[in-house]
Parts: C-alpha cells; structure tokens; sequence
C-alpha cells in the first residue's frame, strides 16, 4: 500500500515537473516570437524610404516644371514611420502639377500640396523674371519641323541689304516652349506652323519681339548636353568678302 501511495506521488511529482518544463519551453517559445515580431516591426519603422523633400520654398502657384527646373527639391531618405500620407517618391509625378500651400525647405512634398490635375499651360512653366514671347519665324530659318518642345537655340539677327548687311548673334541658349508647327490649344492649325513661343528673361524677351519686326531671326539649334555659348561677333558682308579673298 505504501509502495503505491509512494509511486503515485513519484507520477504526480514527474508529471508536474514535465508540465512545468513544458509550459517554460512554451513561454520560451512565444518570447521568441514576440521579439522577432517587434525587431521586424522596429526594422521596418526605421527601413530608409525616399521621399522628395523642398530644398527651397516652392510658393503657392509653382508648377512642378518650374520645381524641377528650378532644382528647388531634393531625393532624400527617411525611417518609413516618419514618412508623410501621399509623400511623393517619383519626381515624375511633378510633371504638369501646380503648388497649392507654401512648400517650406526640408518640408516632404505630398500629393496633398500639389494640384490633382496636371495641365500644359504656358504660364505654369515660366517664373520670375521669365517671360513667354511669340514670335513669328519662317520654315527655314526657324528650323519648323526639326526643333522641338523644351529645345535650345542660338538666335542670330540679321539685318539690312547684301551690300550693308550683317549677322550678329542676339540671344543665346533660348528655350522653345512651343515649337514652330506645334498646335496648341491657344493657336489654329491655320497659324500655328510659323509660331514659335520662347522662354526668355524679360529684357531679352523685349529684344526678340522688336528684332522679329526690324529683320531676319535665324535659329541655331544647340546640342542636348554640353553645349557652350558661341562668341557674340558680328559678321558683315565685308567680312565675307575678305574670307573669301584670303582662300583664293
């Protein structure tokens, strides 16, 4: 009798020491667990996500081409957990956009600043001191048909007779807006093919509307990358003839 009251206390005692190892290698188990779920969790608040940040103030108005032209932003990368609803990643999403609030630097640029419509307009893409100017040009000396929208070209003027006549370099490195042949919204299909709208600082843009009544502008198409402004020399009728003189 005591043998077995003795052997049912000896299971007892061992069964209790099984559960109780069992419940600490269970407890064990989930520790485990619940700290690799909060090191992922922790990881993941702190992975690097780029966002867009304002590397200048962006005022209300400013279109997303002016914002990317300007390099008025910066790609940056922050802790996922310090991110902005609707923070912009892509700077392509600018493209055709508008600032609706005041964009502070350092500030994440979310979809929620800028308009949820793009549009083309021509004063979305000036800002400043810019100015757009239409001119008129004709199809051999405005280059219609071979310049592009965003394109850059060396205007040269030129003025009076064959005999008094000269060629002088007017505006270099000026932006086509819209090119020659380009219809747009605001022009028929009638005019378009000879007006060409550039992008010039005021002053410049003044000297492009009279020159275009006072003579002949000829456009220079210039290279995408690495280009370098040409001399500003003049050259006359004499110093075509002396030219040609001196290879004889």
């Amino acid at each position: 009798m005591q043998n077995a009251l003795r052997g049912k206390l000896s299971s007892s005692r061992g069964g209790a020491i099984a559960l109780g190892i069992g419940a600490a290698l269970l407890a064990g188990i989930l520790l485990l667990v619940y700290l690799n779920r909060y090191t992922s969790s922790v990881d993941a608040a702190n992975e690097p996500t780029p966002v867009l940040v304002a590397k200048n103030l962006i005022a209300v108005g400013t279109s997303g081409t002016v914002i990317a032209n300007k390099d008025l932003y910066q790609s940056a990368s922050i802790p996922k957990e310090d991110v902005k609803v609707g923070a912009i990643a892509d700077p392509a999403y600018l493209n055709g956009r508008v600032a609706l609030v005041d964009i502070f630097p350092g500030q994440q640029i979310t979809t929620a600043d800028l308009s949820a419509g793009t549009t083309d307009a021509l004063p979305t893409k000036i800002t400043g001191k810019e100015r757009a100017v239409a001119i008129p040009v004709d199809e051999a000396r405005g280059l219609v048909g071979h310049v592009a929208n965003g394109d850059h070209v060396d205007i040269y003027l030129g003025i009076g007779s064959q005999e008094g006549g000269l060629l002088t370099l007017l505006a270099p490195n000026i932006s086509i807006l819209v090119a020659p042949g380009t219809q747009t919204d605001t022009q028929s299909a009638a005019n378009s093919s000879n007006i060409v709208v550039l992008k010039a600082p005021a002053r410049v843009a003044q000297r492009l509307a009279f020159a275009s009544d006072a003579g002949d502008l000829w456009f220079l198409l210039r290279p995408q990358a690495g280009a370098k402004n040409p001399p500003p020399k003049t050259i006359t009728i004499q110093d075509l003839l002396k030219l040609a003189n001196a290879q004889r």
